[in-house]
């Protein structure tokens, strides 16, 4: 059992700056160590402040030797309001200028299938934890029902031992990496805000027995693990 790490910022700035200089520093670690770093991105509007800073402020991550992996998606266009990669594209990526081969968006205009493959490709480029192919630093999020990336509390994705994962979701269909996968990563990162999130931050820091998903990565990661939490999300603590 992994013993997560609580970061506890006063405000919705000091959270930012408090994820921007570990963010920084455990890059600059991987580089040093592994000639790269990779990252897996989430969705969601909790980070959105969080890339346009790195999109706005270009010399904090040496972004050449920076691959950039999605968490999940949702099985919509690239251009439509939903899509996490749009997201992404237009908060960190476009004022970056960082060509697509930079990072690595789901092909959610192609068959499921041939999505998946493709991106098992994309992650076979990295290197062997014990059993997944390891990022370095994964960003998660985490929902008012305890569910992390796309993986849902009763989900099929719950339970896939594959690197990948497609199955439902509100609104879309998603494409996902999978919780072992997620947990074979360096560090997994959680940023959650908000009083409404409390009660399942509790749960998912404090008890052993959880079966939600945030709950079992944070549980099940074998690097370290990090819940970068505002007052709000921290009251129940």
């Amino acid at each position: 059992m992994t013993n997560p790490e609580i970061h506890v910022s006063a405000s919705a700035g000091t959270l930012i700056d408090d994820v921007v200089s570990w963010l920084v520093r455990v890059t600059h670690d991987s580089i040093r160590d592994r000639g790269f770093a990779a990252w897996a991105l989430s969705g969601g509007t909790t980070p959105i402040p969080l890339y346009t800073r790195l999109g706005r402020e270009p010399g904090l991550v040496p972004w050449s030797s920076v691959r950039l992996y999605l968490v999940d998606d949702r099985d919509v266009n690239p251009a439509d309001t939903l899509s996490n990669y749009g997201m992404i594209q237009r908060a960190l990526l476009d004022p970056l200028g960082i060509a697509p081969l930079g990072a690595f968006p789901w092909m959610t205009t192609a068959d499921p299938r041939a999505a998946l493959a493709r991106y098992r490709q994309h992650l076979s480029l990295l290197p062997r934890g014990s059993h997944y192919p390891q990022l370095d630093v994964t960003l998660q999020g985490m929902g008012g029902d305890g569910h992390t990336a796309s993986v849902f509390p009763g989900s099929p994705q719950e339970t896939s031992k594959d690197w990948v994962a497609y199955g439902p979701g509100p609104q879309a269909n998603r494409f996902t990496l999978t919780l072992p996968l997620l947990a074979e990563s360096r560090h997994v990162a959680f940023m959650v805000t908000g009083h409404d999130k409390a009660a399942r931050v509790r749960e998912c820091v404090q008890d052993a027995h959880s079966v939600l998903p945030a709950a079992w990565l944070s549980r099940n990661a074998s690097g370290t693990v990090h819940w970068f939490l505002d007052a709000g999300s921290a009251s129940l603590l």
